[in-house]
C-alpha cells in the first residue's frame, strides 16, 4: 500500500487519538505530526507540507473551525473532520468552514482511505473550478477593456468598430504584446490626457 499522501492530524489528544492515528496509517497514509487544537497550524504546514489535514477532535471549538476556514484560504488543502458524534450543528459549521465532515461509528482503514480519497477528489474539483472561474473572469475583463478601447478609438478617430479592432490588433502585433495589454495602455493613456 502506498504512503505517498502525508496527513497532518489535529486532535485535542482525545482518548481515541492513538486509534485514529493507527487507522489513518493503516489506510496507507503517513501521519507527519499530531497537533493539539492550540498549536500553530500554519507553522506545522510550513514545516511538514502535508497533502491533507484531518481533524480528529470530537467537538472542535468554533475558534478551531474558524481558524481552519481562514487557514484554507491561505493554504488550500483538503480538510477532513472525523467524529463519532452525530452533531448536525457541528457538521454544518464544519461544512461552512470548508471541511469535509464525516460521522463515523467505527473507524476502519478502508473507510478512512475512501473518505480521504473522496475529499481529495472533491478538493481537486473545487480547485479546478476556482481556476476556471478565475480564467473566465480574466477573459471577461480582457474583453471589456478591449471593447472600451475600441469605443474610445471609434469616438476619437471616427472609425468603424472593425477598423478600431484592426488598429488595436496591429499595434499589439507590432509591439509584441497581448491585445488586452495594448487596450489597457490606451485606456491609461486616454485617462492621463
Amino acid at each position: 500500500m502506498d504512503t505517498d499522501m502525508r496527513v497532518l492530524l489535529v486532535d485535542r489528544h482525545s482518548a481515541r487519538l492513538s486509534t485514529l492515528r493507527a487507522v489513518i496509517e493503516q489506510a496507507g497514509f503517513e501521519v507527519v505530526d499530531v497537533l493539539d487544537e492550540d498549536a500553530d497550524l500554519y507553522a506545522a504546514v510550513d514545516r511538514h507540507a502535508p497533502d491533507a489535514i484531518v481533524v480528529g477532535a470530537e467537538s472542535p471549538s468554533r475558534d478551531v473551525l474558524e481558524d481552519l476556514a481562514t487557514f484554507g484560504e491561505r493554504y488550500p488543502k483538503p480538510l477532513l473532520m472525523l467524529s463519532s458524534k452525530d452533531d448536525r450543528r457541528l457538521m454544518a459549521q464544519a461544512s461552512e468552514a470548508g471541511i469535509s465532515a464525516y460521522v463515523m461509528e467505527g473507524l476502519s482503514p478502508a473507510l478512512v482511505r475512501s473518505l480521504v480519497d473522496v475529499a481529495m477528489r472533491q478538493y481537486q474539483q473545487m480547485e479546478s473550478l476556482k481556476r476556471e472561474l478565475a480564467e473566465t473572469r480574466e477573459t471577461l475583463a480582457d474583453r471589456q477593456v478591449v471593447n472600451r478601447a475600441k469605443c474610445l478609438l471609434m469616438e476619437r478617430s471616427a472609425i468603424s468598430e472593425k477598423q478600431a479592432y484592426t488598429r488595436l490588433r496591429k499595434t499589439a502585433m507590432d509591439r509584441g504584446l497581448p491585445l488586452p495589454e495594448i487596450a489597457r495602455q490606451l485606456m491609461v493613456h486616454a485617462a492621463n490626457e
